[in-house]
């Protein structure tokens, strides 16, 4: 059984929101929550995930 993608660790979350936003078009936070809300279970995680994007969006 092929299980989905699922971000488990603040460094994959790292990784995989620098992926994310260097790419124009998926700069914006409704992107960043859709992305977190189908690949981070956990909820901590997911916050830390969503505070991260914010903090790199405004600046």
């Amino acid at each position: 059984m092929i299980e989905s993608y699922r971000i488990e660790s603040k460094s994959e979350a790292d990784a995989y929101l620098s992926d994310l936003l260097a790419k124009e078009e998926y700069r914006s936070m409704l992107e960043v929550e859709h992305r977190a809300n189908q690949f981070i279970p956990d909820e901590e995680l997911r916050a830390y995930f969503i505070n991260k994007a914010r903090e790199i969006l405004v600046t």
